[in-house]
């Protein structure tokens, strides 16, 4: 299972031979009379070290104006080694090479150097946020797990609102409770780290924006609004509308008198989706509306930290709400994808709710109401540690049963800005 780590962003620079290195040679003709030539030399970083016995290897690849061929040698020897044109990344450090010409035809020697930053190799570490937790001397066992095994130590960055020691967090007062989970890594894995913050007493955690509002009726201010494109009676049955101002936006069908909502099963029942920013249309299935690819965690979507509930204002259509069965479900797409009998599969969970009035403000707690809907097959799956190890890439909102009184007609309006807090 895939989990939050701290990215490990490694240097990793070409040094330009003219500007910065001395003593590259290529800057001006012999004294023979030969030609200038220039040693192009593309850069060769980028990979990680290999962990022993395994050895990560690059083909360099270099040409000379002048045509002649062109050699590799290593200056750090100690971090990587050359053989030929492969380059041996031996140790994490910093590695240089130069490629060499060495003259004839006319053309004086040169050469050019790349100084490069090898990088450690990332691991994984899973620090789950354990939520917010009330003030009182009751302590909080913290934990995380290392995919490589390595010991797992905690710092507190707010010691004011709570310390630390072990594995034992102790709350001070009422405050935003940062805590560090660092991972110690080796001569070839780097040192992970990843930030909780755990809301104590009266603190409650900051706000997640999911959208802020409604460019028009296929678009949010942040990302696109989609529907089951297999719902081929929509274009007639649907009404899709963004308010002028950006605020609002509604969605409804109304079925004719034939067939009638008793008529069709769930998956034909209203629903739309909202999906988060970085996914457009590009990501959904032109034939089915529904997102297709692998959302993989941090390319999309949003990631859950210390955030309780999923929290929107939703109108029903006076109709449907004073109807037997007014109830409305609320999904979450995670980015947890897998396939599920050889088709694309991503996680969903599924809370079920009961409107209040015609019009109202929802906070929908994310551990207490929420289930697994679609599992893809997969077994175990807890909400809480799908939240925490994954985006958040969609909210779709359907009915649990369409309107079945005379009309119809099943209309949802969401007004103001969907957010996590």
């Amino acid at each position: 299972m895939w989990s939050q780590t701290t990215q490990f962003k490694p240097r990793a620079v070409a040094l330009a031979c003219a500007a910065v290195l001395a003593g590259c040679g290529g800057g001006g003709g012999g004294s023979d009379g030969t030609k200038v030539q220039a040693v192009e030399f593309n850069y060769p970083g980028g990979m990680t070290v290999a962990v022993p016995p395994t050895v990560a290897t690059t083909r360099l690849v270099a040409t000379a104006s002048g045509g002649g061929a062109v050699t590799f040698s290593s200056n750090t020897p100690d971090t990587c080694t050359v053989s030929g044109d492969t380059l041996s990344l031996v140790k994490a450090g910093e590695c240089s090479v130069t490629a060499s010409q060495a003259g004839g035809n006319g053309y004086a020697p040169a050469s050019s150097r790349q100084l490069f930053v090898i990088p450690k190799i990332k691991s994984q570490l899973v620090f789950r946020n354990p939520g917010w937790q009330p003030l009182d001397k009751t302590a909080v066992q913290l934990a995380a797990t290392s995919d490589k095994g390595f010991p797992i130590s905690y710092a507190s960055k707010t010691t004011d609102v709570c310390t630390i020691s072990g594995t034992t967090l102790t709350k001070v007062t009422n405050g935003m409770c940062t805590v560090t989970a660092s991972a110690q890594g080796d001569d070839y894995y780097a040192t992970m780290t990843v930030d909780r913050n755990i809301p104590i007493g009266t603190a409650t955690a900051s706000v997640l924006t999911f959208l802020t509002g409604y460019k028009d009726a296929q678009h949010s201010n942040e990302g696109v609004i989609g529907r089951p494109g297999n719902q081929y009676w929509c274009p007639d049955a649907c009404y899709q509308k963004a308010s002028s101002d950006g605020k609002s936006y509604t969605y409804s069908v109304t079925f004719g008198a034939q067939p009638k909502p008793s008529d069709w099963d769930y998956y034909y029942a209203p629903q739309f989706f909202l999906f988060a920013p970085g996914l457009t249309e590009s990501n959904l299935d032109p034939d089915s509306g529904y997102p297709v690819g692998d959302f993989r965690p941090g390319a999309m979507g949003l990631r859950i930290d210390a955030q309780a509930a999923l929290k929107f204002n939703l109108a029903e259509n006076n109709e449907w709400f004073t109807s037997a069965n007014n109830k409305f479900n609320v999904e979450l797409g995670i980015s947890h994808f897998t396939t599920k009998d050889g088709k694309a599969c991503h996680v969903m969970l599924k809370a079920t709710v009961q409107p209040t009035a015609v019009a109202a403000d929802y906070s929908v707690s994310l551990k207490d109401k929420f289930t697994v809907s679609e599992s893809c097959g997969l077994s175990g799956l807890d909400v809480w540690n799908e939240l925490q190890d994954y985006s958040i890439a969609e909210i779709r909102f359907s009915a649990v049963a369409a309107n079945d009184t005379s009309g119809y007609k099943t209309e949802f309006t969401l007004t103001g800005p969907i957010v996590f807090q």
